[in-house]
């Protein structure tokens, strides 16, 4: 388990590496979400790019999905979620995470590098 936070002018980026479970996913939306700076974030990008193994369930993403859901009226101006992974078998368990935040106004995408990401989250 391994992650790195890192707070952008206008967004927030978590990197992740090795294992991951969600716990870790959800330590660092406590920590994102209990900074004053998450109120003016307009992105926020998972990196999953250097997990070799996923201890995710289906409903672990869900209820990481409800609990961004519920989290989103503190970020009023966030509006891009990204995930960035090139794994087949954890995009479908992101695909549930992203069903769980329909209809809360943000746009989530999968991306399969950190430079698309970046590419599309500072589009306007």
């Amino acid at each position: 388990m391994a992650y790195k936070i890192i707070w952008e002018e206008k967004g927030f980026l978590a990197k992740f590496s090795g294992t991951v479970d969600d716990k870790e996913i959800m330590e660092i939306n406590n920590s994102m979400y209990g900074d004053i700076r998450y109120e003016s974030i307009t992105y926020q990008i998972a990196d999953y790019t250097d997990v070799t193994t996923y201890l995710i369930t289906p409903s672990e993403a869900k209820v990481i999905g409800t609990l961004d859901r519920t989290s989103s009226v503190w970020s009023s101006k966030m509006k891009k979620n990204v995930v960035v992974t090139t794994d087949e078998k954890f995009i479908l368990i992101v695909k549930t995470y992203f069903k769980e935040l329909e209809g809360n106004g943000w746009e989530c995408r999968i991306f399969e590098s950190l430079d698309k990401a970046y590419e599309w989250v500072k589009s306007e």
